[in-house]
């Protein structure tokens, strides 16, 4: 626990009013002095500033008595609590308009301090998408630089996953209570996340999912974050929504382009026509975050958003002169897998499957069944 306790039990009593969130917490705190002073407050000074049905319901028996429970219940289970008066609250949330009052922190919150790289996208993803998202959730975790994200089913969770592979760093912000797992799929990387990351909550323990919560978590995804990169998502996607925010705040927006014909794409491709940067090379990307890339990694194949594709002949000499038309020379329509494209190509293992993400990338390969794959036709 923090040293400011009763200020914070004090905040999440306003929080818990009817009609009153995070900015008229913030104006009741800043018309009266403190959360305290709030709730002493005159009847109709406070109605002024939250409303009657917010007064009425402030001395309410018992209000105050079920968030002191809640927050001993968090205490007893090792979450921290830091209320946005504290000096430890992070202040790249006060750039928000509704910071959250209090924070709940489960794990290692030291790494409130280090801005993140928010991985994003679709619940309903693709395996494309779900495995690009984990091998950039290693290649950041690798170069030191914590991986953000919601713990969603999808692109979130493989992101997650990525990340504690390679030993890296990453923040989970919850839709929530911070003892509270949801999706239960990922009861496992929640309680690994506690453990070896930070679990993030503004919502009191217990509290279940909701649909409301997650739109609302993920201005405090994107605050956490210098850039947000969008995997994949639908045309209502509520990674779409940490991109509102994010840009609101001055993030960089990444996108990784994707099928246009692809639906889990149609909202993150939109992005690209929207003037998002388009995420083709990891390790150009971790060079622009100023990190040196943990792999090789070759330039991609076609102009993003135009599906252009590799071709194959080497021009007028006939022989292929990139690795992707390497690759994509030595596949044919049956399938091979991994090992036999390494073996035929003398390539490294971690070479060949960077190629082959990059072709999948962009529609020039499909994956099939048995980690083979073969021309896209």
């Amino acid at each position: 626990m923090t040293t400011e306790p009763s200020d914070a039990i004090a905040l999440l009593t306003l929080d818990r009013l009817p009609g009153v969130g995070p900015v008229t917490v913030l104006a009741l705190v800043r018309a009266f002095g403190s959360a305290e002073a709030a709730l002493g407050a005159r009847f109709d000074d406070f109605a002024a500033v939250a409303g009657v049905n917010a007064a009425r319901a402030r001395g309410a028996r018992g209000l105050r008595a079920e968030v002191e429970r809640l927050v001993l219940r968090a205490a007893r289970a090792g979450v921290e609590m830091v209320s946005w008066t504290a000096p430890r609250y992070p202040a790249a949330l006060r750039q928000l308009v509704d910071p959250p009052p209090v924070l709940f922190l489960r794990g290692r919150s030291e790494l409130l301090g280090r801005p993140g790289i928010a991985v994003v996208g679709a619940r309903r993803s693709t395996l494309r998408g779900r495995e690009f998202s984990e091998r950039l959730g290693r290649a950041l975790g690798r170069a030191g630089l914590p991986v953000v994200s919601g713990l969603a089913l999808g692109i979130d969770g493989a992101a997650h996953a990525g990340a504690l592979a390679a030993e890296g760093d990453t923040i989970a912000v919850l839709g929530t209570g911070p003892d509270v797992v949801y999706p239960r799929l990922h009861a496992r990387l929640f309680r690994t996340i506690g453990e070896r990351g930070l679990l993030v909550s503004e919502f009191l323990p217990g509290t279940p999912a909701a649909p409301h919560h997650f739109p609302r978590r993920n201005r405090i995804l994107a605050a956490l974050s210098s850039t947000v990169v969008v995997v994949e998502a639908g045309a209502r996607s509520g990674a779409l929504i940490t991109v509102d925010h994010a840009l609101d705040l001055g993030r960089d927006v990444w996108t990784v382009p994707g099928p246009v014909d692809g639906r889990a794409c149609v909202g993150s491709n939109r992005l690209l026509a929207d003037g998002a940067r388009p995420l083709v090379s990891v390790p150009d990307f971790l060079s622009s975050l100023g990190s040196d890339a943990p792999t090789p990694e070759p330039a991609p194949v076609g102009a993003p958003g135009q599906g252009g594709k590799a071709v194959p002949d080497g021009g007028a000499t006939g022989a292929p002169s990139t690795l992707e038309e390497r690759v994509l020379a030595a596949l044919d329509d049956r399938g091979l897998t991994v090992d036999d494209l390494t073996h035929r190509l003398a390539l490294p293992v971690e070479t060949t499957l960077a190629v082959l993400t990059t072709l999948e990338v962009h529609g020039d390969v499909e994956r099939l069944s048995g980690m083979r794959f073969r021309r896209a036709a």
